[in-house]
């Protein structure tokens, strides 16, 4: 599975979620919330700045302040508590209420500022068109600023839980792949220990042979099989050393190997071709004929085609190929096709299994 850009720890990610950008993100809060405070004061009290002196400076220390609260409110009660946990109507109505007595605050300080002044404020009237639709003004820009601030916090939230997630899944894969793997048919240890034994005394070299190559087996899957990718020709030559170890069992079992010339470097998941061979081997072992498989693999382009032949004169049964189809899906999600077919003229299935190896 490939990792998600927010696997890959992108700049924002970082600067979000990491620690080290803590005393950032809130420079930038302050920085972001400074700004908006000091866009209330200029068209407030900026024509009578000069007139206004020191209450100017009171009055953007105040207005800051009062914003300050507000958007620490939504960022460390309002947005865990209410929006995070889905209780959306509550959550709706504290912002709304919160920024309601945001315009409250800023008019009565506007009103105290210009009437201990003794300076005629900038409105008339509280109440008339102009002042209503100056309120619907900074009520929006408000809600704007706060919706701001909640999106950052969901999107924060959103990040750290597809990560969290895609670590899950990750692991998951993981160890489906791995015990997927491990099915890997166990009784061929037994069964060629068992054989091995009974060679011992009649026919020692045939036993040590036998030796030789369930150790080459084994040597395989314990220690290339523990990685995420082989060579593929070092696949073959493990499913070659299978083939031949099973061959030791039953002198009228033959098979062939017919690799591309084009291979060298290409690489796959350890033991993906055993499933075929086991399915082969079973299924070619019930039949009166000399039991036969043919395994083909070739590459196209970054399309690697594997063929497997073998004597079959019963109905394919696709379903013994469900755990392979899975770990196919899990290792190569859309980018594998795997199917049965039979000539029953000629008594014999083929399984045909394309690889799509591009960004693998």
């Amino acid at each position: 599975m490939t990792d998600s850009p927010i696997n890959k720890q992108t700049f924002l990610y970082r600067f979000l979620v990491s620690s080290r950008y803590r005393i950032a993100r809130h420079i930038l809060l302050l920085l972001a919330v400074a700004a908006v405070s000091l866009n209330q004061n200029i068209y407030t009290y900026g024509a009578k700045a000069e007139l206004l002196d020191h209450y100017v400076y009171l009055a953007g220390f105040c207005t800051l302040i009062s914003y300050v609260i507000v958007g620490y409110l939504h960022l460390y009660l309002l947005v865990p508590k209410l929006l995070l946990k889905k209780k959306y109507l509550v959550y709706i109505l504290y912002s709304t209420s919160s920024v309601l007595l945001l315009i409250l605050i800023r008019y009565v300080q506007e009103y105290w500022i210009f009437t201990s002044s003794g300076i005629p404020p900038v409105r008339s009237s509280y109440f008339n068109i102009v002042s209503i639709l100056d309120s619907l003004s900074d009520f929006m820009l408000n809600m704007i600023c706060i919706t701001g601030i909640s999106m950052t916090v969901l999107l924060k939230h959103w990040m750290i839980e597809n990560q969290r997630v895609n670590q899950l899944e990750k692991k998951q894969i993981q160890s489906e792949v791995d015990n997927l793997k491990e099915q890997v048919n166990p009784s061929l240890l037994f069964n060629t220990l068992n054989r091995t034994a009974v060679l011992s005394k009649s026919e020692p070299q045939k036993a040590a042979d036998m030796v030789l190559q369930l150790s080459q087996l084994l040597r395989y899957q314990l220690y290339d099989g523990a990685r995420d990718k082989v060579l593929l020709n070092s696949e073959i030559t493990f499913v070659n050393n299978y083939l031949a170890l099973e061959k030791f069992y039953s002198d009228s079992f033959d098979y062939q190997i017919v690799p591309d010339k084009e291979l060298t470097g290409v690489l796959i998941p350890p033991l993906l071709l055993v499933p075929i061979i086991q399915y082969a081997l079973k299924k070619a072992g019930k039949q009166e004929c000399r039991p036969s498989i043919l395994l083909q693999v070739n590459r196209k382009g970054q399309q690697i085609v594997i063929i497997c032949r073998f004597n079959d004169t019963d109905t394919p049964v696709i379903k013994e190929l469900d755990g392979f189809n899975a770990r196919l899906a899990l290792l190569y999600p859309d980018s594998y096709s795997l199917s049965v077919t039979q000539d029953k003229d000629q008594g014999i299935s083929t399984i045909l299994l394309k690889l799509n190896t591009h960004g693998k």
